[in-house]
């Protein structure tokens, strides 16, 4: 009776946990933009290690993906609303690196491959 009882449950966590692809910081203020961009990118292989952080920056809360395969470090930093940043020049971007504060992870892509 145990070996019947302990086997279903070894099936049943390794039914769920290879379901898991990528894990999720519960955090209750993510914009639902970013939520939806997150959903996405954790069924799309292209994304596998990529890393979504939280920075206070000028005041505002902005989000950094960053995705290992992209060549553009710094290409993926949105606002709180969802607006894409769009550095218009070395000192802004230069500005955002070196004031950049609170980091918090997000989420990230532990899948292994």
């Amino acid at each position: 009776m145990y070996r019947v009882v302990f086997i279903s449950s070894l099936l049943l966590l390794l039914a769920f946990g290879c379901n898991k692809e990528a894990s999720v910081e519960v955090t209750s203020d993510i914009p639902n933009w970013l939520q939806d961009k997150i959903d996405s990118m954790s069924i799309n292989q292209y994304y596998v290690g990529t890393v979504v952080y939280r920075y206070k920056w000028n005041n505002e809360y902005v989000y950094h993906i960053e995705i290992p395969i992209s060549s553009c470090a710094y290409c993926e930093v949105y606002n709180y609303n969802g607006t894409k940043i769009q550095f218009e020049n070395d000192t802004q971007f230069q500005d955002f690196l070196n004031n950049k504060t609170d980091q918090v992870l997000i989420w990230e892509w532990t899948k292994k491959l």
